[in-house]
């Protein structure tokens, strides 16, 4: 009689397998600090839903140190997911900033454009500045999000290594913010006719900053060629 063929399981239901053969007091016994270096290994949308098995396990959560995943917000149950997440998995290192869909947009900044702002004021808002709860974040990707106005808020990642900013027109913000980045090593920047400063500016991230790439921000003054005393 041939072997039987084993069946291969989803990881769903592999998960599901494993919690039904675990012995509840050894995974009790575990030290939080090894939960959460366990739930390390899983991208956040897993560690969000393993959070709610029991106290010990939010606990884990809160330190663990989230793997480099990118987790995009670009619909409102994702920004309600990412409101939850600044508690629940505070050590998020990376996020992508999109719009959210029709009829939603981000919260109006400092100094919003006032045409824009009224135009726009029937719309749902969400606070962006919830993400600025994200001190480990490393990288951050804002592409087309609705935005309006200044974010200071969003300027201040001592930990953050890439920043990416494209199609966010009335999104206003000057180069001399970047040196809320101390370790940002690539910059890229298209289509943000609200960007000011001059490219001198970046001198500041000169022990850091490898990679520049500005486009289509025909605000920005200076000489590229500055860039070459410390750009590898």
């Amino acid at each position: 009689m041939p072997p039987k063929k084993k069946t291969k399981l989803t990881r769903p239901q592999a998960a599901a397998a494993a919690d039904e053969e675990a012995d509840p007091a050894v995974v009790e016994q575990l030290d939080d600090n090894v939960i959460a270096i366990i739930f390390g290994c899983f991208p956040p949308e897993d560690t969000m839903r393993m959070r709610c098995v029991c106290k010990k396990w939010r606990e884990a959560a809160k330190t663990t140190i989230v793997p480099m995943a990118d987790f995009g917000v670009n619909s409102v149950v994702k920004y309600n997911a990412i409101r939850v997440m600044t508690t629940a998995l505070p050590n998020l290192q990376q996020i992508t900033i999109c719009r959210l869909g029709n009829g939603h947009k981000y919260s109006d900044g400092e100094d919003p454009d006032e045409e824009m702002a009224t135009a726009f004021a029937h719309f749902t808002t969400h606070d962006i500045n919830i993400i600025s709860n994200f001190r480990k974040l490393h990288r951050l990707n804002i592409d087309g999000a609705f935005m309006n106005g200044r974010y200071p808020a969003l300027f201040n990642f001592p930990l953050l290594e890439m920043l990416r900013i494209s199609l966010c027109c009335n999104f206003k913000w000057e180069l001399e913010m970047l040196s809320g980045f101390p370790s940002l090593r690539e910059l890229d920047v298209e289509c943000n006719r609200s960007l000011r400063g001059n490219i001198g500016s970046l001198n500041v991230l000169k022990n850091s900053l490898e990679k520049v790439k500005i486009i289509d921000c025909n605000n920005v003054e200076g000489n590229f060629m500055d860039l070459l005393t410390f750009l590898n």
